[in-house]
Parts: C-alpha cells; sequence; structure tokens
C-alpha cells in the first residue's frame, strides 16, 4: 500500500539510530529509525466512528484509503452492514457500499483497499475464496471482481494487502499458501506474479501488505522473515531491509507499510508494538 493506504502512526517521536542498510543493485540505501518514547509528534484532531452496523460505526475497522479528493474509506472487517465506508476528511458520512454474503458485489471479511487515480476503489475480501479483489466506483457502484481461490495465475488462498502503481495496475499480497504477489491490469486481467514460500532473497513467509513508491518499485511487507522486501515493477527482486543491525533496529513480525511523499517509509512492528522509519539515502 502506499501512504493512503492502512497507516498505523503511533504519535511517538522518531530517534535515529544511524543504521545504515545497503540496498542492493538498485543503488537505494535506507537510513533506520524508530519510534521509541511516550513523546507526541503529532497532534490529536479528532475521531470518529463507533461500536456496532449503523451508518458511521465499525464492528472491527480494518482496512483505510484515500482517494485524490481527500475522501476517506474504510473497510469493516467483521461488519454486516456497509462493510465499505465513505467519509470526507473531517469524518462526515458520505455513503455505504458492500453488504455481508458470498458473491461478486458482497464481503465476507474485507481487509486492504486501495484507490487508483481515477478513484475507483479495490478491496481484498478476505474469507471470500470465489471473489477474491473487487472493483467498485467512488459513488459505491460494483464495477466487477477478480481472482478466485486456488494456486494458480490469479488465483489466491488468503488474499490480503493491495496497491495500485501509477499506471493503476493493481498488486495483492496472498499470505496464504500461495506466498507471493500478483499484478493485473486496472481491469483484473492477470499480469505476472512473483514470490514463494520460502526465506530467500524474492521468497515469502506470510507477505501481509504492499506499498509501492514513486519509481514503482514494491515493498513487500515479509511478516515472518521479519523484514520487507523491494521488487521493481517486473517482479524482480531488487533489496531487502529491517532483518539487520541490533534486535532494537531489526523487525519482529511486522504488520504494515505506508511510503510518504518524501520516499519514508514506515513499518508497525507486531511484536514490539512501535513504529520504524526508514529513510531513503539520496
Amino acid at each position: 500500500m502506499n501512504f493512503k493506504n492502512t497507516v498505523f502512526f503511533c504519535g511517538m517521536i522518531i530517534l535515529l539510530s544511524f543504521l545504515i542498510l545497503n540496498c542492493g543493485s538498485s543503488g537505494m540505501t535506507y537510513q533506520s529509525s524508530f519510534a521509541a518514547t511516550t513523546t507526541t509528534e503529532y497532534e490529536h484532531k479528532l475521531k470518529w466512528g463507533s461500536k456496532g452496523v449503523a451508518t458511521g460505526q465499525f464492528n472491527q475497522a480494518s482496512g483505510i484509503t484515500a482517494d485524490s479528493e481527500n475522501n476517506i474509506y474504510v473497510a469493516d472487517f467483521t461488519g454486516r452492514s456497509n462493510m465499505i465506508q465513505k467519509f470526507t476528511n473531517n469524518g462526515s458520512f458520505i455513503l455505504g457500499f458492500g453488504v455481508f454474503g458470498n458473491g461478486p458485489q458482497f464481503f465476507t471479511n474485507p481487509t486492504g483497499l486501495v484507490a487508483d487515480s481515477d478513484n475507483n476503489i479495490y478491496i481484498a475480501d478476505f474469507g471470500n475464496p470465489t471473489y477474491a479483489i473487487k472493483k467498485f466506483s467512488s459513488d459505491g457502484k460494483f464495477i466487477n471482481t477478480f481472482g478466485s481461490f486456488g494456486l494458480g495465475d490469479g488465483e489466491f488462498i488468503t488474499p490480503g494487502g493491495v496497491g495500485v502503481d501509477k499506471d493503476n495496475n493493481i498488486y495483492a499480497t496472498d499470505f496464504g499458501e500461495n506466498n507471493n504477489v500478483q499484478k493485473f491490469d486496472k481491469n483484473g486481467n492477470f499480469i505476472m506474479k512473483f514470490g514463494k514460500s520460502g526465506s530467500g532473497d524474492g521468497e515469502f513467509a506470510s507477505p501481509l501488505e504492499l506499498a509501492i513508491d514513486s519509481s514503482s518499485n514494491i515493498l513487500v511487507v515479509d511478516t515472518k522473515n521479519n523484514r520487507v522486501q523491494v521488487f521493481n515493477s517486473n517482479g524482480v527482486y531488487v533489496s531487502q531491509f529491517g532483518n539487520q543491525g541490533s534486535i532494537s533496529e531489526r523487525l519482529q513480525d511486522p504488520v504494515g507499510i505506508a511510503i510518504d511523499s518524501d520516499g519514508n517509509v514506515y513499518v508497525p512492528d507486531g511484536r514490539d508494538a512501535d513504529v520504524h522509519v526508514f529513510s531513503p539515502i539520496k
């Protein structure tokens, strides 16, 4: 996911540890940082939503994304009404779409979601094996679905994170048995896949989320291998980071990723409950 996607900022000051990670043939390097104190870095502005299944409520909010008009979309992982809700960035409810069920326009457990440059919304539906990735317009109209259950091209066991590149190609992780990332065009036509189970370069153990940087590199959170791997737009392995340095600087069960406009990479750590920041070295 890019900076619009699931963001886990924890409101803590970022301390630089000056660990330089050399990122291989791409020439990219990252300076590692991590959140370690309770001093706030961000001012709390507002909040919205409450427990429930009515308009503006969530049972278990999960994925989040913003479109080009700064509207906010939130997925409700275990909701039973309005599984995807759209708000202004001040929290005013605009519309809800998608209800619980097993079919093209229905959801079981929506997880990752992303908006493309046309403000279409792509949602990964964990637990709905027949229709893995759903595409809706910004006004909540169902457009199409792609991806089915299985181990082949365009098939998923457990779809998780989704991302979009500058050409509106869609990338989706499968943190189930496939342990890979698949690429589709904006109409859902399969283009390619990369990755397999393992711990070597270009291999995954539960790739939960992804983000795409300004150069169309794909950064994949390789959760059980405790690292982030970088691939070019053709799915060729480039580098990795997060699994070197001292224990305090290493990732341990990373669960998400976001990239800001300066190219800084934010990775929340599931085991240590902090946020690591990797800044590119120019």
